[in-house]
């Protein structure tokens, strides 16, 4: 299922709460957030999301264990199906913000000047590898890194540190495909992660 407003990945993750479990909250968006935690939670479920300034009533919409540097962590997806205009106004405060820090980090890493921002956070995900995952849009090719390793419906999801000629091969061989193919390729490319995850 595809995600109806996109999410920006925080560059410190921050800490909050769904209903009475502590939470880090590692992406936000106008329609949801992405966060980790310690125990289950069933799809469907209903509870209060809180971080910083917001609080807002929000409906699990996936919840996955992966593997942790020590154990095994849960990363879940919620949206917000009835959020207010307060509460709009300060999630767009927040992607505004974030979205500006990136800009001026990005800006700063080309300069080749270190920003104190630009140290490794204070608060990290506790999962142990990250991927990159390669969505086809009418765009053209999206890719970004993230925790999940799950295959997307409309592209394909590797280890993180994939040589950029081998992530040409794929999207190239991923736009000639069929969708048999296309299949077996993301087949494939969770076989190699399970690899990495075994490892």
């Amino acid at each position: 299922m595809l995600r109806q407003t996109p999410r920006v990945i925080l560059r410190n993750p921050r800490r909050g709460r769904f209903g009475d479990e502590e939470i880090l909250v590692l992406e936000m968006g106008l329609g949801g957030a992405k966060f980790e935690h310690s125990s289950r939670l069933d799809v469907g479920r209903l509870g209060t999301f809180s971080c910083g300034p917001l609080t807002a009533e929000a409906a699990v919409k996936h919840s996955v264990l992966l593997p942790a540097k020590t154990g095994v962590v849960y990363q879940s997806g919620v949206s917000f199906p009835n959020i207010g205009k307060a509460e709009h106004e300060l999630l767009l405060d927040l992607l505004v913000h974030e979205a500006q820090e990136q800009v001026i980090e990005w800006e700063s890493n080309l300069q080749g000047v270190e920003r104190p921002s630009s140290r490794r956070p204070a608060r990290q995900s506790a999962v142990k590898l990250r991927f990159l995952a390669l969505r086809r849009t009418p765009r053209g090719w999206e890719q970004r890194i993230t925790s999940d390793p799950n295959q997307p419906p409309d592209g394909i999801t590797v280890v993180e540190g994939t040589a950029e000629p081998d992530v040409v091969v794929l999207k190239e061989t991923y736009d000639t495909a069929d969708d048999a193919m296309r299949e077996l390729m993301r087949r494939v490319a969770t076989v190699a992660i399970l690899e990495q995850l075994r490892g």
